[in-house]
């Protein structure tokens, strides 16, 4: 299979470019979940939750967004002029000589890097909501939104990361893509460097196709199968057992801190005037939380009826 993979790679730089674009797929995939894992148990749901819908880190919307963030600005500096003074620090950024500050034609490939991430996210909201009858986010209660797939908010929020990523990440990932190159096939034509690091690289997409393959009827097959083993109903008592436990725990650690502080924890924390004003400038119904209404008790996506 080495001897294969060597032999095919010094042949074909079109196999050694895709292969480096899957490695960029696979970090921003990874990257992505721990993003997104982090955003809803700190701001959004508020609680550990698996924000995709497989099993493993991974989340591909994000791994998509970076290759067509890195193809896209590509596209942008290979065609437009070259007088035009695109933001390039480093200098030599695809072909382009350095400029190290921001002009009005940045506008062009941030533009296009946010219609991309909002097109991207409306296709895939839409695959899983109209294809597989599950919501992985839901704006349904965002003012604007298209679905509950899209939303002007979030649409901003796009916006942002496109500028983020031009001005801050844009240049580090060419950087890395290039050092990625180098380091696969070697500095030299024709020679090819780590073949056991892409040997392991296709055992990990290996392991995330399967993960794929079996995520894609996991959610209607899992309780199904809790139901014909009886095992749900033991899940539960053990969960409840568990609760239990942990609550009287947490009591005696209360009891035993000092009045002050305890009198502090037990203080209702009323929400700040500026979280009050954003739930009403953002939401169509600023009483309504709906932030953890399509997960289980398992932090798993709810199939819709």
């Amino acid at each position: 299979m080495i001897v294969f993979l060597e032999s095919l790679l010094k042949e074909h730089s079109t196999v050694k470019v895709l292969i480096v674009l899957l490695a960029l797929f696979l970090f921003g995939t990874v990257l992505g979940y721990l993003i997104e894992l982090f955003f809803r148990r700190f701001v959004s749901v508020k609680k550990w939750v698996n924000p995709g819908f497989m099993k493993g880190p991974w989340l591909p919307m994000y791994g998509f967004g970076l290759v067509f963030m890195f193809f896209f600005c590509y596209l942008v500096y290979f065609f437009l002029p070259k007088d035009l003074a695109l933001y390039n620090p480093h200098g030599n950024l695809f072909g382009r000589e350095g400029v190290n500050y921001a002009s009005v034609y940045d506008l062009v490939p941030i533009s296009i890097i946010t219609l991309v991430m909002i097109l991207l996210e409306f296709i895939a909201g839409l695959i899983f909501v109209k294809g597989f009858k599950m919501r992985l986010w839901d704006y349904s209660n965002m003012k604007g939104n298209i679905l509950g797939i899209i939303c002007p908010a979030f649409n901003v929020a796009w916006f942002s990361l496109a500028v983020f990523y031009y001005y801050c990440l844009n240049p580090i990932v060419y950087q890395a893509f290039s050092y990625l190159f180098a380091y696969f096939f070697g500095n030299e034509k024709g020679v090819v460097g780590h073949v056991g690091t892409i040997f392991v690289l296709g055992l990990i997409y290996g392991i995330f196709l399967v993960d794929l393959v079996k995520s894609l009827g996991v959610f209607n097959k899992v309780v199904q199968f809790a139901k014909e083993k009886q095992l749900l109903e033991n899940y539960e008592k053990l969960k409840e057992e568990y609760q239990r436990v942990t609550l009287l725990a947490k009591s005696k650690i209360v009891e035993s801190l000092p009045d002050a502080i305890k009198n502090n924890l037990k203080k209702e924390k009323k929400p700040s005037k500026l979280r009050i004003a954003l739930k009403k400038f953002f939401l169509i119904d600023p009483n309504k939380n709906q932030t953890d209404s399509n997960y289980d008790e398992n932090g798993r996506p709810l199939k819709e009826k």
